[in-house]
């Protein structure tokens, strides 16, 4: 899979937007404000970016203005930035669909790491099947954007899901909670509640995002089928029918109505991805009020 597959340059253009309605979110001068950024010689030095109409012309660097003659400002990083955990699924369940949900979520990762770097954020991965697996640490900055597209390209699906086990795992031996994104479908005989309690209890801001196919909202087949459950590689020959169907939209519409009703409940963000929608579309509709970085 080429790094390609994941954002291509237009779509970075449109990133910037949910960066700079992000950045009225987060910006502002008392300490204790998550990502604030200002000039000072008690701060570390980040990164530039272009001048913007209402921009603060104190943190203009005007020996880069002499040299270029465009605006561009300085940008400095105070301690109490936010710390983005980017949580992965990559459970096999994960290579279904067309596209594959494994897809779908690394696009997904891959947008929304951009737009907190690009916010001065710290961002950091974990995926996750059965148990913790490979892992990037803190990243932060444009500079870093590279990295995290390999790291997002190697991951594969492979093992059975372990979500309670996992974020269990991982709650306690993260050592800086913050906001805690969890991209998973959810697929796991086992549940998933007691995880989510677990960040909870660790006072991480927690977001969980869903990633499902169509076919498994609203599936479509009918007739003499032979399923095969991709985690166990179980078999099982079934007849769908129109009755059969039915019952399935009715347990997945139940099942969907428990996750959201634990979410809000909880105080938990949820959102729910069908593959079927485009993924530029999921991300202006419901991403872009900022509240995924707050």
């Amino acid at each position: 899979m080429e790094t390609e597959d994941f954002l291509d340059e237009d779509f970075l253009r449109k990133l910037e937007r949910l960066k700079l309605l992000a950045g009225r979110v987060i910006k502002g001068p008392h300490k204790g404000e998550h990502g604030s950024w200002r000039s000072g010689t008690s701060l570390e030095f980040l990164d530039y970016r272009k001048y913007q109409v209402g921009d603060d012309f104190r943190y203009v660097d005007w020996n880069v203005y002499g040299r270029l003659d465009k605006l561009f400002l300085k940008l400095f990083h105070s301690e109490e930035d936010l710390r983005v955990h980017i949580l992965m699924d990559v459970s096999r369940s994960m290579a279904f669909g067309q596209p594959p949900k494994a897809l779908v979520a690394k696009r997904l990762a891959a947008a929304l790491s951009y737009i907190a770097i690009a916010n001065l954020d710290r961002v950091e991965f974990v995926s996750f099947a059965d148990s913790i697996g490979e892992s990037l640490g803190a990243q932060r900055g444009i500079k870093a954007y590279p990295s995290i597209l390999r790291y997002l390209t190697d991951l594969k699906p492979k093992g059975e899901t372990g979500l309670n086990t996992s974020l269990e795992d991982f709650a306690s031996l993260c050592t800086r909670p913050g906001l805690a994104v969890i991209i998973s479908d959810l697929l796991d005989t086992k549940g998933f509640k007691k995880g989510l309690e677990a960040l909870m209890q660790r006072k991480f801001k927690t977001t969980l995002i869903q990633v499902l196919d169509h076919e498994e909202l609203l599936p479509s087949l009918d007739g003499y089928l032979i399923l095969k459950e991709m985690e166990t590689g179980e078999t099982k020959r079934i007849t769908l029918s129109n009755d059969l169907r039915s019952l399935y939209r009715k347990k997945m519409e139940q099942f969907l109505d428990e996750i959201r009703e634990f979410c809000l409940t909880k105080g938990i963000g949820y959102y729910l991805l069908d593959t079927r929608i485009p993924f530029e579309d999921f991300l202006f509709d419901y991403l872009s009020d900022g509240t995924l970085f707050k």
